[in-house]
């Protein structure tokens, strides 16, 4: 039987698409979901593990895709409708960061952040919605874009734009799509343990970043998919265009060293 938790969500049956699956906040979102009973369809390019996963409760699909590739999306859309029939909830995931400040990156470093950070997100969005609205489906869009998307830092010009972008594109998409009963939300991350994420610290620069975090610790990404799963459900049902900070309060300290009050 479905859990509590997947009742009260109202998530037990649902479909979703997954893009960036195969690592990091999109893996650990797909797993969630799963255990919450959501048929998964996972997208990415690259998976360690088995093209099919089946439990009493859910299943899931893992298509290796780029989402920077213009077929993607509706390739994507009918599988997924061909193995469930429906979809109802698209996370958009996947992402990369190269390149560095505006006098050190390489054009096409530019042009492959903006094609699967940006690109990729408005190409599937627009097929996962296509197919709702034709299904009068009350879908649920999240994509997620990151706390470098509201604050500047240093050396990831591309990567920020990128994820700053998504978040007044998550505002557009959800003004459009919410006479169809469509909700669009977006999660802003900050630090958190994948790959990507503090992958790239070393022992003394984690400890630093750990200082700067109010909660005094970074998030594993199965923290920052409980928040994607939350405005994927019925729990979030009046949340549309909103910008959930899962950052352990990194953007509410704006205290100035040697300053006091």
């Amino acid at each position: 039987m479905p859990s509590v938790e997947s009742n009260v969500l109202g998530l037990s049956g649902k479909t979703a698409i997954v893009t960036g699956a195969g690592r990091g906040i999109g893996q650990a979102t797909a797993r969630l979901l799963k255990t919450l009973g959501v048929n998964i369809v996972a997208v990415d390019r690259k998976f360690e593990s088995a093209t099919h996963d089946k439990t009493h409760h859910s299943k899931i699909v893992r298509l290796v895709a780029d989402v920077a590739d213009q077929n993607s999306p509706d390739a994507v859309v009918k599988r997924c409708v061909e193995e469930f029939g429906t979809v109802d909830i698209l996370v958009n995931s996947a992402a990369v960061n190269l390149g560095g400040a505006l006098l050190d990156f390489k054009d096409q470093e530019w042009d492959r952040v903006m094609a699967v950070n940006l690109k990729g997100y408005r190409n599937f969005s627009r097929a996962v919605a296509t197919l709702m609205i034709k299904k009068k489906i009350k879908g649920r869009i999240v994509n997620i874009s990151s706390v470098d998307g509201i604050m500047a830092e240093p050396g990831i010009l591309s990567y920020s734009a990128s994820k700053g972008a998504i978040i007044v594109f998550t505002k557009c998409l959800a003004i459009e799509l919410a006479p169809y009963h469509i909700r669009v939300n977006s999660i802003a991350p900050g630090w958190c343990d994948t790959p990507g994420g503090t992958g790239r610290l070393s022992a003394k620069s984690r400890k630093k970043v750990i200082k700067k975090i109010p909660l005094r610790y970074i998030a594993p990404p199965d923290e920052i998919a409980r928040a994607i799963a939350f405005l994927a459900s019925d729990l979030a049902r009046y949340l549309t265009g909103s910008i959930v900070v899962v950052d352990g309060g990194l953007t509410s300290d704006i205290s100035i060293p040697g300053l006091t009050y």
